[in-house]
């Protein structure tokens, strides 16, 4: 099968390989599109290419300033947006500046941090996605099972498609346990299945509209499947092709994750616009939203996207600790509390509805209302702020494209 990874892993020394696919899989890339050896032979696996990747990284081992003609070379076969990054030995200021000047994008010296390139492509990612108008990824996660989040993702899409009267799409990404379908009272023969058990056959437009099912006018659903099946292994490439064209298509995408940490969700995470991490004031939530804000960072996601919601406030609980304690030690603001009022949850479930929908002048109601409005006049005006000059590499790197 064709490597179609959005990463291209470039080592000029064999024995820099398998430290660099140690950094990919540390920083969700299962498989990178490797080239080992000269320039040349990772000048033919790029044309041979079937589109070009997103990024590269180039190991120069030991090599000093004549790999600068070799890097001159590569850039001759580069797209315009196609994003390098430099690793190598030299500890030099004028080396690095004669590298930035050819438009790469970062030169690190070893040793190199997954956290260090993370930090770089992520935040490459979103300046391109505002750049390009595309539309936001909203993720919900719970810190604990149980503690919320399919809720809070249902409601915040139908707020965003009723209230606000924007295209939204929302994803159910819990393959085993997802029931917003159900919940939904709609009949999805297509799913998640559809992307998840058959990923050889890649994805496109066509397959991702039969997986839709329209639940009112600004709202569609991808569920999950109806079957408890046994998690088959899905490539973060995938996802991430599954997200660019549902941002393509909609203003929003809320995507309703399951809980549990693994390279797929961190590729939801990665490309995601704002994460939503819904706990509870007690002490399971708390350990698990401190180890999962720290694997997050570690991974390269910015906490300045991540959200935390306490679901059920006002709950008691035996272990029940207050709102201070949890930001404290898990070093994360709260920005919202969502009421305990689970006989309004029920009564919306039984109605195969929304609590929006059931629960008229209901706090609950109001406090999601609430968040869908902060997350809207956060990304407000974005796009078209974003600066309409050059994308990706500058100068050298725009030589294919210009040419």
């Amino acid at each position: 099968m064709v490597n179609n990874s959005p990463l291209m892993i470039i080592s000029l020394g064999q024995e820099q390989a398998s430290t660099l696919t140690e950094l990919a899989l540390a920083m969700g890339y299962t498989d990178p599109h490797t080239s080992i050896g000269p320039v040349a032979d990772a000048i033919k696996n790029l044309n041979n290419r079937p589109r070009p990747p997103e990024f590269i990284i180039i190991d120069i081992a030991t090599r000093e300033r004549d790999v600068l003609a070799d890097i001159d070379k590569l850039a001759e076969h580069c797209e315009a947006n196609v994003n390098v990054v430099v690793i190598g030995s030299m500890n030099d200021i004028n080396f690095y500046r004669e590298i930035k000047s050819r438009g790469i994008l970062e030169y690190f010296p070893r040793p190199v941090q997954p956290s260090d390139l993370s930090a770089i492509f992520v935040g490459l990612e979103q300046k391109t996605k505002s750049a390009n108008g595309m539309g936001k990824v909203i993720a919900t996660m719970s810190a604990a099972s149980g503690d919320g989040s399919s809720t809070l993702a249902m409601n915040l899409a139908y707020s965003f498609a009723a209230d606000h009267k924007l295209s939204t799409v929302l994803v159910d990404m819990d393959y085993q346990f997802g029931l917003i379908a159900k919940t939904l009272d709609l009949t999805a023969p297509f799913g998640t299945r559809e992307l998840f058990e058959h990923p050889d056959r890649g994805l496109d437009d066509l397959l991702v509209q039969k997986m839709l099912v329209k639940y009112e006018d600004n709202l569609s659903v991808i569920s999950s499947p109806n079957e408890l099946r046994l998690m088959p292994n899905i490539r973060p490439e995938i996802i991430q092709d599954l997200l660019h064209i549902l941002r393509g298509r909609y203003k929003y995408v809320v995507v309703e994750l399951p809980h549990i940490w693994t390279d797929w969700t961190a590729a939801v995470l990665k490309n995601s616009d704002q994460i939503m991490l819904v706990g509870q004031l007690w002490l399971r939530s708390l350990t698990h939203a401190t180890r999962m804000l720290t694997a997050w960072q570690a991974a390269g996601i910015d906490r300045a996207k991540v959200q935390l919601i306490i679901n059920r406030s006002g709950a008691k609980f035996k272990e029940a600790i207050s709102a201070e304690e949890f930001e404290r030690i898990c070093s994360q603001k709260i920005n919202h509390h969502l009421n305990n009022d689970i006989k309004a949850v029920v009564n919306a479930e039984n109605l195969g509805k929304t609590l929006i929908e059931t629960a008229q002048g209901n706090i609950l109601q109001q406090q999601f209302r609430s968040i869908s409005q902060d997350i809207i006049t956060r990304f407000e005006g974005t796009s078209a702020a974003a600066s309409g000059g050059k994308k990706g590499l500058m100068g050298m790197f725009d030589k294919k494209a210009n040419g």
